[in-house]
């Protein structure tokens, strides 16, 4: 009896707990979910912060642990400031949704059927998203969607951003026939475009099954077409695609990635990408831009509400000015005609709007365009940008004959752009740079500037540092450097095509604060030696200098006293004496070398001695 009594209780033991779980099932097949539908208003109403309404909520079956809801009159607000209307207005919906995942917190979604649904999309200027009350973290790795099977009738979807400036309504369905289909119109940055998307009917797929998808954005304008496949039904957290794309100019294209890109000329791009929310990678990209072509590769990702890009560009031609839009280049041409031509570009360096990107990348062009002539052929760097500090460094600019290697640096972590450029020019030669003086020799070169400012032109014009040229052992034609030398007589009647010594050419600028000093600035050739003394200010390039020469032998004609020179750097304005001009003064510089009183003439300079001054 005692042997019985013992079972009997371990059999209670293990019956009693198996009795309570399939109470517990058969409640949760039976349980009446129409009966949640207040918790369920209550608690979307706290999580949107807007009255979420349901009319009716049903059940359709009596029992299964794959219930389906019938629910009716769904209604979500726009958020207070998107204005009058609905964000989501829905007659009617079917849901099936698995039960026993919900004893862990767990919802899937198997089936939906809606019927008579209207979504209205708002985004203001400022960025805030009427779909999600402005709480974003796109950081976090996209959910993937579980559902199965999927159909939509009577249905639209509008969206309206006024920080990109798009618009569009379109129509949407979906059925086991003809699948997922989108189709509309709408304007991006005021050019009109028509929309089309389509996928593979969603009926009794499983989750997870590749699901084939096409968007096409297209336009006169702008336009954008992605044809792949997502790891499952509507999973656009996990996609393969080949995307091509083409704008008026990249910033039309920007509308439609958000990649914060410049206008420039038309564009015209592919590429293969792949997302892995919130991820990206981009391979094969190729293209053009104006006249420019473009090839690379890109990873981006984004952690900690940061986005970090690494890759590659190359280029075989390259214009700077592709970069430029036609609103842009019309500008320019307004400013160089206002204030004549510059060399220092005025390229914007504000890092303000990728104050949350960091990266690198491999910089590469093969040929470098130009509207004329330039010595600059080719160009190798690498970029990288961290917490808003942009280096290229490596940077090597291939020249004609020579290079220019070295770093530029813009610091934006404590206030306004720190702009720093430290190159250093080599195997260079004098000629390619200035062909119509008919100049020529070895060139070497150091610029080392610092300075603050939105843009390069604005940083050189408050900039502090030096900058030295060199050039030795060249040729110069030898009227030119008779003239250099004050000696009139050799350089208006000598052989125009007779050629002297260029023993060296040195520049050396002391920079502060954007005035550049000369110390010194020499010309010495087998004809003369030339000094020039004064300063540029290098925020107008506005030329203050002064010229004195003098000849290595004694001249029938020799200008006395300086020569100044004015202008600016790209069109000096050299203010020759009124007394060349005039037979009187011609006679007087005759008198002056009768009389012997031309002055002393000109020794060797110490070209060794000054280069390595220069060059310091």
């Amino acid at each position: 009896m005692v042997k019985r009594s013992g079972r009997s209780r371990w059999i209670w033991l293990a019956v009693i707990p198996l009795g309570v779980v399939a109470l517990a099932l058969l409640a949760l097949a039976l349980f009446p979910w129409g009966a949640l539908r207040t918790m369920a208003e209550e608690r979307l109403s706290a999580s949107l912060d807007r009255p979420v309404t349901i009319a009716s909520a049903e059940r359709t079956d009596r029992f299964s642990f794959h219930p389906t809801i019938l629910l009716r009159g769904v209604r979500i607000p726009q958020a207070a400031w998107a204005g009058q209307g609905d964000l989501l207005n829905l007659a009617t919906a079917r849901v099936r949704f698995a039960a026993l995942p919900l004893l862990l917190g767990d919802l899937r979604i198997e089936a939906v059927e809606l019927d008579g649904m209207k979504i209205a999309l708002v985004r203001d200027a400022a960025g805030r998203e009427s779909w999600n009350n402005g709480k974003k973290d796109r950081d976090k790795a996209a959910s993937r969607p579980a559902i199965s099977t999927l159909t939509i009738a009577n249905s639209s979807l509008s969206y309206a951003d006024a920080k990109r400036d798009r618009s569009f309504t379109a129509a949407l369905s979906a059925d086991i026939n003809r699948g997922l289909t989108l189709s509309g119109t709408g304007l991006i940055r005021g050019a009109p475009v028509t929309l089309t998307a389509s996928g593979g009917a969603i009926a009794g797929v499983k989750p997870g099954t590749p699901w084939p998808f096409r968007a096409e954005i297209a336009g006169k304008a702008v336009g954008m077409t992605a044809v792949g496949r997502m790891d499952g039904p509507l999973d656009i957290g996990h996609l393969t695609a080949a995307v091509t794309g083409y704008g008026d100019d990249l910033r039309m294209l920007d509308a439609i990635i958000e990649a914060g890109l410049p206008g420039t000329q038309p564009v015209k791009l592919k590429a293969n990408v792949r997302r892995d929310s919130p991820d990206w990678i981009v391979t094969a990209l190729t293209g053009t831009i104006g006249r420019s072509d473009i090839a690379g590769h890109a990873t981006i990702r984004k952690r900690d509400g940061r986005t970090r890009i690494e890759g590659a560009i190359a280029s075989n031609r390259f214009d700077f000015n592709s970069l430029s839009s036609d609103e842009g280049l019309r500008k320019g041409a307004l400013l160089k005609a206002r204030i004549g031509d510059r060399i220092v570009p005025p390229t914007a360096i504000d890092l303000k709007s990728v104050a949350r990107t960091d990266g690198r990348l491999e910089l590469s062009v093969k040929q470098l365009l130009w509207p004329g002539s330039s010595p600059f052929r080719h160009l190798r760097g690498t970029l990288t940008l961290e917490q808003s500090h942009l280096k290229i460094e490596p940077l090597t600019l291939g020249l004609t004959r020579g290079r220019l290697d070295g770093r530029i640096t813009v610091d934006q972590r404590k206030g306004g752009p720190m702009f720093t450029v430290d190159l250093t020019l080599a195997q260079a030669r004098l000629l390619d740079f200035f062909p119509a003086t008919a100049i020529d020799g070895s060139l070497a070169g150091r610029i080392r500037l610092s300075g603050p400012g939105g843009t390069i032109r604005a940083a050189i014009g408050r900039s502090s540092g030096s900058i030295a040229l060199v050039a030795r052992d060249g040729t110069i034609p030898a009227r030119t450097a008779s003239l250099l030398g004050q000696d009139v007589g050799r350089g208006v009647t000598g052989d125009k095509e007779e050629m002297a010594v260029l023993r060296c050419m040195v520049a050396r600028l002391d920079v502060s604060r954007g005035v550049a000093q000369a110390n010194p600035v020499v010309i010495d050739t087998s004809r003369a030696l030339t000094r020039v003394t004064g300063r540029i200010s290098l925020a107008d390039e506005r030329l203050m200098l002064t010229l004195s020469g003098a000849p290595k032998k004694q001249s029938l004609l020799r200008l006395a006293g300086t020569i100044p020179i004015g202008g600016t750097i790209t069109h000096p304005d050299i203010q020759v004496p009124e007394q060349t001009k005039s037979a009187g003064g011609i006679l007087k510089m005759l008198g002056r070398a009768i009389a012997g009183k031309q002055g002393a003439v000109a020794a060797d300079a110490n070209c060794g001695a000054l280069t390595a001054k220069a060059l310091r």
